[in-house]
């Protein structure tokens, strides 16, 4: 049996204060959804989750209300922390979950796998309390194969629990991903790869991924490989594909990537002249293949405090940047045609991004756990 959403599907939507979440909330709002839609959002001491979603909604430009109705609960709690009226109302009602929330931290000592496998398993055992056997989608990551480089990747070569993986978010993100499938539960599986917050005016955002930008100016050099390849993707592209593909009624498979492509990719280089323009930059930053990376140029080019504590930060990300893999979107293009929904050239929008992260807070999100 094939699940599809309609524009009467009763949504339920967690991680709807994250970057993608909210645009795919953002998205059914632009639609006119007529169903009902809930928002699955952690109340914390100083905020309620109706101010939560308010405060991410303009993060967006978006002043809309009563595009969801915001719901107090928990992933990692029984029943996602619901309360009973709720409870009922939602598991007697939902016909789509979209899963959105992880933890997307990369450093090493952080335990990642709390959100983002006991948050899966407690999905599970609340999708099978619902009564319309609801379809779940789930926001995975293309980067969930692990330590792999130089290849261009398909849907069937993802999701390597077993693989040894760069960081526990990869790995966390392939043991949900792969729970979720081993329920027998109706899945459609959506697999971004670094995703960016293209048109959204918002320096937090802008800094989740790009925070390593501004510091490569306290560097004269780096172990990275210019010709390694980025499959970066724009935020406005993920939320519209996925809701693209959850609305499409015969859809031939159950996993897709959404994804830049071989032909859409850019390399390590262009984004270094990417960097390089907008940060006013006088000598380019010097960009050495790992292999080539010794302790003597250690030594050399890491050698202030300063730079020692930023490095310490960086090395989580760099063997992520030079994978040199990209991934395939063909399944994609089936439903979705590159000319209905382009994804957009990083070109046209990381200048603008890097310009809101300001070096003092990138320097804060370095040094973050």
């Amino acid at each position: 049996m094939r699940y599809s959403m309609t524009r009467w599907s009763n949504v339920l939507i967690t991680g709807v204060t994250g970057l993608i979440g909210g645009e795919i909330l953002r998205g059914l709002a632009a639609r006119g959804h007529r169903g009902k839609v809930w928002a699955l959002v952690r109340p914390t001491e100083q905020h309620s989750p109706e101010e939560r979603l308010r405060e991410r909604l303009r993060r967006s430009d978006d002043f809309s209300e009563g595009c969801a109705r915001a719901v107090a609960g928990d992933i990692l709690r029984p029943d996602w922390g619901l309360t009973g009226a709720e409870y009922d109302e939602i598991t007697n009602s939902v016909d789509v979950i979209i899963h959105n929330a992880a933890d997307t931290s990369f450093a090493a000592h952080r335990n990642t796998s709390t959100t983002n496998v006991e948050g899966v398993r407690r999905l599970i055992d609340f999708a099978r309390a619902c009564r319309r056997n609801p379809l779940i989608a789930y926001m995975s990551t293309a980067s969930n194969v692990g330590r792999v480089s130089g290849r261009c990747l398909g849907e069937d070569d993802g999701c390597r629990p077993s693989n040894t993986h760069f960081n526990e978010y990869t790995h966390s993100k392939a043991i949900g991903e792969q729970t979720l499938r081993d329920s027998g539960l109706p899945v459609l599986t959506l697999r971004p790869t670094i995703v960016l917050s293209a048109g959204l005016p918002d320096p937090v955002f802008a800094r989740q991924i790009l925070w390593f930008a501004p510091l490569t100016r306290a560097f004269a050099a780096l172990p990275l490989d210019p010709h390694a390849r980025l499959d970066i993707v724009d935020v406005g592209f993920v939320a519209e594909a996925a809701l693209r593909l959850l609305e499409h009624p015969q859809r031939a498979h159950d996993c897709y990537h959404l994804s830049a492509g071989a032909n859409g990719c850019v390399t390590i280089d262009v984004l270094r002249e990417m960097v390089t323009r907008a940060s006013n930059r006088r000598t380019p930053l010097r960009l050495v293949p790992p292999p080539e990376w010794t302790r003597a140029l250690h030594r050399q080019f890491v050698d202030t405090p300063r730079r020692r504590q930023v490095f310490q930060s960086l090395r989580h990300y760099l063997p992520f940047l030079n994978m040199d893999v990209v991934y395939d979107g063909a399944r994609l293009r089936e439903v979705v045609p590159t000319a209905e929904l382009p994804v957009q050239p990083p070109a046209k929008y990381i200048p603008e991004l890097l310009r809101l992260i300001r070096p003092k807070a990138a320097l804060e999100e370095a040094c973050l756990p």
